[in-house]
């Protein structure tokens, strides 16, 4: 790939009212979204020797992503200390900057400048976002859940900014990048090794052609894959999961690979399908579909696929596929900015865009306001049974129409109160509102 040399210019017109909205309405979603599942497992009295004690246990006896639980044990147990507020804050700032990464490194990668009209951009930034929130298979998952949050949107924003770096070559970095790289590789396992394979192919395609090749790099983010990987609790956890044969991994990974586009897609193809079908005079069809090199998306998102045959097949939930439609929507992006501009085009993406935030804020604010009542609602009752010491019993809440114990359109998944007071998550529940049981009944 050979971009321009820079992918972080000066803002682009419409790029700081897009960009505002976005976190508007992600500081909206953030503060009102409740705790819910493993968050409630990580609270407790605030004691920094405690929690150290659980990282480092939980990295020999259960998981290598030790910087990961780290923060997600700080910023739960702080909540009475105003933790949730800031978490909200820097949550919102995230998913917001990864809006901008996506944008300015696909319009590097597509070789195509950024609009006159601050209109249009404005509309490109809020497309991006709209992508970002409807295309991956589960969003609440991994961008409002705490501790989902904490491990899937950072390190897909941490990799995808050092991504954005490889490819306009600004791989110098100083000493407090390099410990950021190093921390950003400690998430999530499949992408970090993803991101250290192209790190070392972009470093030996530099040593073979004489020139500077960023080994420092190469050295600080596959320090953090080696760290992560290397972890005893990974291969202590696998042992309690089902034999998972490579066969029945591969059947496992198709589904998921499959899975990764429903309806929601439908909209953004057929608008982009628009504009690269008003554009076809002066691009070739096999030409326009290549978007630049946006192309290479395709191929990193499979690649990362392939990296979950490391996975046994009961590990690989919804959320893990989230970096690969990341790496969708970055080619899609590619597609819209090949796309011709002009009165037409601009037209037909306005309107679109327009229909998409009505849906958007149509489907996602009483959803998220509800899911926000309802634990309002239990939170309250619970502390009103604790006070005359009775074990607790709640109503059984289900939302959808597979009548999960809680559901929301797009697989906005919040795990309601099991029936079974001796389930983990419920059990989390009780002992964070100090109840001796939980359970929920019709």
């Amino acid at each position: 790939m050979k971009p321009p040399a820079s992918i972080f210019p000066r803002p682009e017109p419409g790029a700081r009212v897009g960009l505002a909205l976005c976190l508007v309405f992600l500081l909206w979603a953030n503060w009102v979204t409740p705790l819910w599942a493993d968050d409630y497992c990580r609270t407790m009295p605030f004691n920094p020797a405690t929690i150290m004690r659980i990282v480092w246990g939980n990295y020999n006896f259960w998981t290598g992503r030790w910087f990961t639980t780290l923060v997600t044990f700080f910023v739960l147990d702080l909540r009475p200390y105003g933790s949730l507020v800031a978490f909200a804050v820097v949550n919102a700032a995230i998913f917001t900057f990864l809006v901008h990464v996506v944008v300015h490194m696909c319009r590097a990668v597509a070789g195509q400048p950024a609009p006159v009209h601050w209109r249009d951009g404005m509309v490109q930034y809020l497309l991006v976002f709209l992508m970002l929130w409807w295309l991956p298979r589960t969003i609440g998952e991994v961008a409002l859940w705490k501790t989902g949050a904490i491990g899937y949107l950072w390190p897909v924003a941490g990799e995808m900014w050092l991504l954005a770096r490889i490819v306009s070559r600004r791989t110098d970095m100083n000493m407090a990048q390099h410990v950021t790289v190093f921390l950003i590789a400690t998430f999530l396992e499949p992408l970090s090794l993803l991101l250290t394979l192209v790190l070392l192919g972009y470093v030996l395609h530099a040593w073979k052609r004489g020139q500077r090749a960023p080994w420092a790099l190469l050295c600080s983010h596959g320090a953090g894959t080696l760290v992560l990987g290397i972890a005893p609790g990974n291969y202590v956890r696998m042992r309690t999961m089902v034999p998972s044969p490579v066969i029945d991994r591969l059947d496992g990974l198709l589904g998921n690979l499959g899975s990764l586009f429903d309806p929601f897609w439908v909209p953004f193809v057929m608008m982009i399908g628009i504009g690269l079908f008003l554009g076809r005079r002066h691009l070739s069809f096999p030409a326009c579909l290549r978007a630049g090199h946006g192309i290479w998306f395709v191929g990193l998102s499979l690649a990362y696929m392939a990296l979950l045959l490391m996975f046994p097949r009961e590990a690989l939930a919804a959320r893990v596929s989230f970096p690969a439609s990341v790496l969708l929507v970055s080619y899609l992006t590619c597609l819209l900015f090949t796309c011709p501009v002009g009165r037409g085009f601009s037209a037909v993406v306005a309107l679109g865009c327009a229909g998409l935030v009505v849906m958007h804020m149509v489907i996602v604010v009483p959803d998220l306001t509800q899911l926000a009542r309802i634990s309002r609602d239990q939170v309250a009752s619970t502390r009103e049974q604790v006070a005359r010491d009775q074990p607790v019993i709640l109503p059984r809440v289900t939302m959808g129409p597979r009548h999960k114990l809680l559901y929301v359109r797009k697989d906005i998944i919040f795990v309601g109160i099991n029936p079974d007071p001796h389930n983990m998550l419920t059990m989390c529940f009780a002992r964070a509102m100090g109840a001796s049981s939980v359970r929920s009944v019709p």
